[in-house]
């Protein structure tokens, strides 16, 4: 059965609709990941080191690394690092749980990046403080497909 040509138009309206939406709908997962992690308690950066470059050639494979600048102490210890890619399809790229015995939270990925965005790294700590730091990434290349 052949498609009709009102038929064809409104598929591309509707396919334009959800592209334009879609970048709302990514803030919204954004917003729900930062309140799940956080529990809406405030945030604070001290004590977190978030290193990504400021420009990807390689959107395919961006280096992150994110860094405690203290070591685990029997009071206090990171509990869980959050990384979170705020413009990709899936925003939350990562996870890391750790205990006590630990040490120290010192992690480094390779992350695909759909588009120019900002990368947004949260580490829960043990007396249930969050640390968190956002750092823009311009990508010069194409991304992950969508």
């Amino acid at each position: 059965m052949p498609v009709t040509r009102r038929e064809t138009l409104a598929l591309g309206a509707a396919a334009a609709v959800a592209l334009a939406a879609r970048p709302a709908l990514a803030r919204a997962e954004v917003d729900a990941l930062l309140k799940e992690f956080t529990g809406g308690r405030p945030t604070r950066s001290d004590g977190l080191s978030l290193d990504v470059p400021l420009t990807a050639d390689n959107p395919n494979a961006v280096p992150v690394a994110v860094k405690l600048a203290e070591r685990f102490s029997d009071s206090l210890w990171c509990e869980e690092i959050l990384i979170i890619a705020d413009r990709n399809p899936r925003p939350a790229v990562c996870r890391f749980r750790f205990e006590r015995r630990m040490g120290l939270a010192d992690v480094a990925i390779r992350v695909r990046l759909a588009e120019s965005q900002s990368v947004i790294a949260l580490a829960r700590m043990s007396d249930g403080s969050v640390l968190m730091q956002s750092k823009p990434v311009t990508v010069a290349g194409g991304g992950c497909g969508m």
